[in-house]
């Protein structure tokens, strides 16, 4: 099924799909919030891939995961979309695109 991201603002969630807000407040929210939002992507990418497999982050994203591929239609709600938004790299995550770390 599907991975969207949308905006928090704007979207409005009318056939009952799973909405997961990975905004500020989230578990999953990108802790770089100053500068160019392609920068801010960038480091939110690379932080991901040096957390270890068993951070609050990387569970909820096999969370996600698992209801991806039981064909759950999920919606990344974050306020920066259409601009590019770290939304984009826990997709890319879910999707297996992108590993976690080996721990330290």
């Amino acid at each position: 099924m599907a991975i969207k991201v949308r905006n928090k603002n704007t979207w409005e969630n009318v056939d009952d799909e799973f909405v997961e807000f990975v905004g500020e407040g989230s578990v999953l929210e990108n802790p770089y919030n100053q500068g160019c939002k392609r920068k801010l992507n960038d480091l939110y990418k690379k932080y991901l891939m040096e957390l270890p497999a068993d951070s609050p982050q990387w569970k909820r994203i096999h969370d996600l995961k698992a209801m991806h591929e039981q064909g759950e239609i999920l919606n990344l709600l974050c306020s920066c979309y259409p601009d590019p938004c770290h939304s984009n790299i826990i997709s890319e995550a879910i999707n297996g695109r992108i590993k976690p770390g080996k721990g330290k």
